[in-house]
């Protein structure tokens, strides 16, 4: 890894995402959006400071740089949807739950947090087409932890445990799906009948996704 960005993504390790309301939480959510507008090459400190409503040297006493802030956005997304992940729980005679009820409420709850916050669809999205900014970091320090956690989640679903191999496969293709329809484009939104933003849109892609995710491990 490239020395700076193994300091950035270290630093950014330390930093808590700031209580619900404070200065610090404001700067973060503001950064999310205008990354997810304009790219890590597109957007600046100066422009996420102003539409926050605070100056830039307050911004950097949180952030010195414009590299760690963007980690710590993409740090915060990924404890939330782990978060969301383990309070689902697993399936088995401790729960008292089935493999169908588990899948049923984490890709519901899934879906609900990206259309609850529709730039991170856009945010994650974008990242994968970017070539610039501290990608490796990312990677490293950010993904890599969280889809260790997937991995193990999803290894109770089967009665056959998944591979290493099957896992990541069924990962990415969840993940796929969860993005790209919650991007609400305008080929989408043509062949859809209209925008998921509409309830009756939004209630049949989400019971799709489930649906779909269910056949994916009744598959042997």
């Amino acid at each position: 890894m490239d020395e700076k960005l193994g300091n950035v993504a270290r630093t950014v390790a330390q930093f808590a995402p700031g209580a619900p309301g404070s200065t610090k939480a404001r700067i973060l959510a503001t950064a999310e959006k205008v990354f997810a507008e304009k790219g890590f090459e597109g957007a600046s400190t100066r422009e996420i400071a102003a539409r926050a409503g605070v100056n830039i040297s307050s911004l950097h006493y949180h952030w010195d740089s414009k590299e760690t802030l963007y980690l710590a956005v993409f740090q915060s997304i990924y404890e939330r949807i782990v978060q969301l992940v383990r309070a689902v729980g697993r399936p088995g005679p401790e729960t008292g739950a089935s493999v169908e009820a588990i899948v049923e409420t984490a890709m519901g709850r899934l879906f609900d947090f990206f259309y609850d916050h529709p730039t991170i669809p856009k945010l994650l999205v974008r990242r994968l087409l970017e070539e610039h900014g501290p990608q490796v970091a990312i990677e490293a320090e950010v993904l890599a932890p969280a889809w260790k956690v997937f991995a193990s989640w999803t290894r109770h679903f089967r009665r056959r445990p998944m591979t290493d191999s099957e896992s990541m496969l069924f990962m990415l293709t969840v993940h796929s799906m969860m993005l790209l329809f919650q991007l609400d484009s305008r080929e989408f939104t043509k062949l859809l009948g209209g925008s998921i933003r509409d309830p009756e849109v939004r209630d049949r892609v989400r019971s799709h996704i489930i649906s779909v995710v269910q056949r994916l491990l009744q598959s042997e």
